[in-house]
């Protein structure tokens, strides 16, 4: 091989190493440049609901309303159910209630609301989702439409007496339709009169007797002190004529003696 073949070669592979650390180079450089992004922030994750009621797993909604109606359910025995009867009373006392106070809230909008048949309720042990017929949840909700509306403007003893008998006679046929033992009407927990303001006590005839005696005292007392008055004021009068008089007497007495003694 030529001499001239052999520069040639020389000068390329030099040409090729200076390349190669000048491309090196240049990535390095770039490296530096770039920026790794930013990690994403955190979603936010949404705050867990509260826990399902343990003893009504698999029951809510109309199914927990038809299990309690006695309607036979799937995976359940009728046993089971008769015992959840108990647990159960305070879900549908809270419905029922919180369907009045919906009515007495919407009392004075335009139009009044229809309320839902389903509704979240909660327990001691988390949460169970409750259905009540509409027709008997509508019955309540116009109870405390017209309760905190018509009949807080203008209280008629007939009104509340119809509002009443309404209000017992729908939650003691869902109370029934439940087989649950309704203790105290709802007429009496929802539609209580408030109580009357406490009134001056009145007073008994010894007190009266005794604020007689006393008035009687004080009348008798003003004469008496009166009279103690009139006796002191003579006394001191007597004394000071009494003492007038005596100085007088001395006076005669001193001119007597001083002509008894000059001579004659």
């Amino acid at each position: 091989m030529s001499n001239f073949m052999m520069n040639m070669i020389s000068w390329v592979l030099l040409l090729l190493v200076i390349l190669t650390l000048y491309l090196i180079d240049k990535v390095n450089h770039l490296a530096k440049l770039y920026e790794p992004p930013k990690p994403p922030e955190p979603v936010a994750q949404p705050e867990a609901e509260p826990s399902g009621d343990l003893l009504f797993v698999g029951l809510e909604g109309k199914k927990l309303w038809d299990a309690m109606n006695g309607k036979a359910v799937d995976g359940f025995d009728s046993k089971l159910l008769d015992s959840l009867r108990l647990h159960y009373e305070p879900i549908l006392r809270a419905h029922i209630s919180a369907a009045f106070h919906d009515g007495v809230r919407d009392a004075n909008e335009a139009e009044a609301q229809t309320p839902s048949s389903q509704r979240q309720i909660s327990t001691v042990r988390g949460h169970v989702q409750s259905w009540l017929p509409p027709q008997h949840l509508g019955s309540i909700y116009r109870v405390g439409v017209e309760y905190g509306g018509a009949y807080a403007k203008d209280p008629n003893p007939d009104v509340l007496a119809r509002l009443k008998q309404t209000l017992d006679s729908v939650s003691s046929m869902l109370y029934q339709r439940a087989g649950v033992t309704l203790d105290v009407p709802y007429s009496e927990l929802l539609l209580s009169p408030p109580e009357p303001e406490p009134q001056a006590e009145a007073q008994t005839p010894e007190d009266v007797l005794a604020l007689t005696d006393q008035t009687d005292q004080v009348q008798v007392l003003e004469p008496n002190l009166a009279q103690g008055l009139e006796h002191a004021q003579a006394y001191e009068e007597q004394q000071r004529q009494d003492l007038a008089a005596g100085a007088d007497a001395e006076v005669i007495e001193a001119t007597l003696s001083e002509h008894e003694l000059k001579p004659a």
